[in-house]
């Protein structure tokens, strides 16, 4: 005797709302774990309290994240397979929101960022003097 498939199991309510609230806050941690790893790989110095600005490329930190979002849509593709709903949604939501968000964090890093800084025989009026010395050293006077 042959017996025909069974029908796909669909999780219940309660619980696929509460494995995508679960799984929502581990992406979360996640996230923030790879971003701090890729500042970290970076360069970026987090505790250094005597070091001025600094110029950190934002495309190794968004190579972490875009890899968590990969994994956080692996997460609702096995989710659909699984028959919940809610956790599928909310995990593709997430995966995309993380990917879209560190493709374009990476990519405004490459638009330019500050203009550079005026030449040396350059004066703004209410700009400040030189040396300290003397008014006939102020810009404009």
């Amino acid at each position: 005797m042959t017996r025909s498939p069974e029908p796909a199991r669909r999780a219940g309510r309660f619980a696929d709302v509460a494995l995508a609230v679960v799984l929502l806050v581990l992406d979360a941690v996640a996230a923030v774990v790879a971003l701090v790893s890729g500042l970290d790989a970076a360069g970026y110095a987090f505790f250094d309290t005597g070091a001025g600005p600094q110029t950190v490329s934002a495309v190794r930190p968004a190579v972490y994240v875009s890899v968590v979002g990969v994994f956080v849509l692996v997460s609702a593709v096995v989710a659909h397979r699984g028959g919940a709903v809610v956790t599928t949604w909310a995990q593709t939501l997430a995966g995309l929101a993380l990917v879209l968000g560190a493709v374009a964090g990476a990519s405004a890093g490459h638009h330019g960022g500050s203009p550079p800084p005026p030449g040396p025989g350059h004066s703004v009026p209410g700009s400040r003097c030189r040396s300290g010395g003397d008014n006939g050293e102020c810009p404009g006077s």
